[in-house]
């Protein structure tokens, strides 16, 4: 059974979800430009990460239309909610709670790596690519050519960031 369904989306774990997205990528943008400066804070894989927070909050957001969003009653969904969690919770520990002279590459940080992180990119993939095929009323022809633009550069630009994770 899909995290998301019929009986949970008006109200539910989605809301919670897209404005908890919204709301801390746009702090994140803030914090990361004001404390790191405008280029360090541009090229870094966080500002990555929100932006295209900020953009699949902005694609798969049907505050009208819950019933008819089949992107959102998909398993793809539910295991993109359990993996962002559980990578994001990962990533905000470390940032918390840094240890000196421990060894980085832990159980945790492997399981974050090769199994959580994988699941959260394939899984936002193909809640793109199902927000391209799925036709509703939100779609315009401008929108769909900037659907399809991202969906092809978003593997690219995964797979570069996925390397300088795996290499630092």
């Amino acid at each position: 059974m899909p995290l998301v369904g019929s009986r949970f989306l008006p109200g539910g774990i989605h809301e919670f979800l897209i404005y908890l997205m919204f709301c801390s990528s746009i702090m994140e943008v803030i914090w990361l430009l004001r404390f790191h400066g405008f280029k360090y804070g541009l090229l870094s894989r966080t500002f990555l990460k929100d932006l295209d927070f900020i953009y699949l909050v902005s694609v798969i957001h049907f505050y009208d239309d819950y019933e008819h969003a089949l992107i959102l009653k998909n398993a793809s969904y539910s295991s993109f909610i359990i993996s962002l969690s559980l990578s994001q919770a990962y990533c905000h520990w470390c940032k918390l709670f840094k240890r000196k002279g421990v060894k980085e590459r832990t159980l945790v940080w492997k399981v974050n790596t090769f199994v959580t992180l994988p699941i959260l990119y394939l899984s936002e993939f193909a809640l793109l690519l199902l927000n391209i095929q799925v036709k509703n009323y939100h779609s315009t022809p401008t929108l769909d050519i900037i659907n399809r633009v991202v969906l092809l550069a978003y593997f690219p630009v995964l797979l570069t960031a996925y390397k300088k994770l795996l290499t630092k």
